[in-house]
């Protein structure tokens, strides 16, 4: 269907609904739109809507990066939104009930989707996919925290407090069926807003952290999708959140005693005759199965830039945290940075485990798929897996300056994501970090103020 015969579908469906946000995903992962009236999508599925290009490269900050030429430098011209139509969706924890509907950029000459989307890098390696001849299979899960609506007396994040207790969270919680039920009613009305946005939401756990919790999502056959649902979910728990009186947080580390929040993604690679990981050999993965962990291992470390793209995000990396710091792989391994579950015959995956939850699906999802077709085109042997948490071997950059370093010099990168954005993505991280470096704690007053 046309995406003017899909917007007039959903208007006929939903004809209350009388708004709609039209947004991007930038860079950082951070929707960037409009609010625009339901018939300003009439607009849109006809080419005249635009956003300036620079929008989809801010800093998270939300400020202009000099150093990109993408903005005021070139007069920060527009470009034309191309939306996807499969996600027009309602939002049904708004009031009154709005629309949204995501879109890319297309190139400034107008001759296809811009080099430094995020959703148009991934399709390019979705591209490379089929022309070899494979689907692409996914699902994403995701770990946050439910945090007070309020901050604590030092301004900082709190847990929430229980429902049912009318205690404050504060222990680790696992697996805590009584958690779990007593945050059952938010959780439950942000699963029914995902499946409402298309975003095919399945189980909800609680995890360590006091407010952790995890959804995973069902596996679909189009990494694009699988991005869109993540994108569509983080913005379904944070709007049915907030709507509850609560916030959240997709920070990596928002509490530094506390365990970190990742985004695990399941890889299967499928050709005509179905999963090609499906049967093991000697009880452990097949030669593609293998191949493409190799691509993984040899990538990884060039790829932690999108993986761990914010400062926060290397508070994660510490030993004993499920949070893996080597380049390694091992069988049921939840210690190591790619765990081959013991599943098999079509269920049989790869699990990537090293993002965290504030980066951009659409990168992780590229970085990852990328290293495995490279792996399957190189025919190469992993190392050998690892029992435990590992030991040895190539350790990942576990700074902020020295993977924007591994990226932005990274051969794979530019391969995988495009030089454009592989430059820009690397300017963007450079400026944030010195807009950071530049600020003076208040870990850094306590300590040296009056003490040096």
């Amino acid at each position: 269907m046309s995406p003017a015969g899909v917007i007039e579908a959903f208007r006929a469906a939903n004809p209350d609904v009388d708004m709609a946000e039209v947004f991007v995903t930038d860079l950082n992962g951070v929707p960037r739109g409009k609010l625009v009236p339901m018939s300003g999508l009439d607009k849109l599925a006809k080419g005249g809507m635009k956003m300036p290009l620079s929008s989809v490269g801010l800093d998270i900050f939300g400020c202009d990066v000099g150093r990109s030429r993408i903005a005021i430098e070139i007069g920060d011209p527009d470009t034309v939104l191309v939306p996807v139509t499969e996600s027009l969706a309602l939002m049904d924890w708004t009031e009154p009930p709005a629309a949204q509907v995501q879109a890319m950029m297309s190139s400034l000459n107008g001759d296809g989707l811009a080099a430094i989307d995020p959703r148009a890098a991934l399709s390019r390696v979705v591209a490379r996919a089929r022309g070899m001849g494979l689907t692409a299979v996914m699902a994403l899960e995701l770990e946050f925290y439910l945090i007070d609506a309020e901050r604590d007396g030092e301004n900082r994040p709190q847990p929430p407090i229980s429902p049912v207790t009318h205690a404050r969270l504060h222990r680790n919680q696992i697996y805590d069926m009584n958690v779990l039920r007593a945050f059952e009613p938010v959780l439950a009305d942000i699963s029914e807003a995902c499946h409402v946005l298309g975003a095919p939401a399945d189980t909800a756990i609680c995890e360590f952290g006091p407010g952790q919790f995890e959804i995973n999502l069902t596996h679909v056959n189009d990494p694009l999708r699988a991005a869109d649902h993540m994108v569509s979910m983080k913005r379904a728990i944070r709007g049915v959140a907030r709507a509850n009186g609560y916030d959240v947080t997709f920070m990596s580390k928002p509490y530094g005693d506390s365990a970190g929040s990742g985004m695990h993604i399941h890889l299967s690679l499928e050709d005509g005759s179905g999963n090609i990981f499906a049967e093991p050999e000697d009880g452990g993965p097949n030669a593609r199965m293998r191949h493409a962990l190799a691509g993984m291992v040899a990538h990884m470390a060039d790829s932690m830039l999108v993986f761990a793209p914010h400062y926060n995000s290397y508070r994660r990396f510490v030993p004993g945290s499920y949070a893996p710091m080597i380049a390694a792989w091992g069988r049921d391994n939840r210690g190591t940075a790619l765990r081959t579950p013991e599943v098999a015959g079509p269920g049989s995956r790869i699990e990537h485990r090293v993002a965290g939850s504030d980066a951009n699906p659409y990168l992780v999802a590229a970085a990852v798929l990328s290293a495995a077709l490279d792996g399957l085109e190189a025919g190469e042997e992993p190392p050998a897996p690892v029992v435990g948490e590992p030991k040895g071997g190539e350790a990942l950059p576990l700074t902020w300056m020295a993977a924007i370093e591994a990226f932005g010099a990274s051969d794979f990168a530019r391969r995988a994501f495009g030089a454009e954005l592989n430059r820009i993505f690397a300017d963007l991280k450079r400026q944030e970090l010195e807009t950071l470096l530049a600020r003076v704690t208040d870990a850094e007053y306590d300590a040296y103020l009056r003490t040096v």
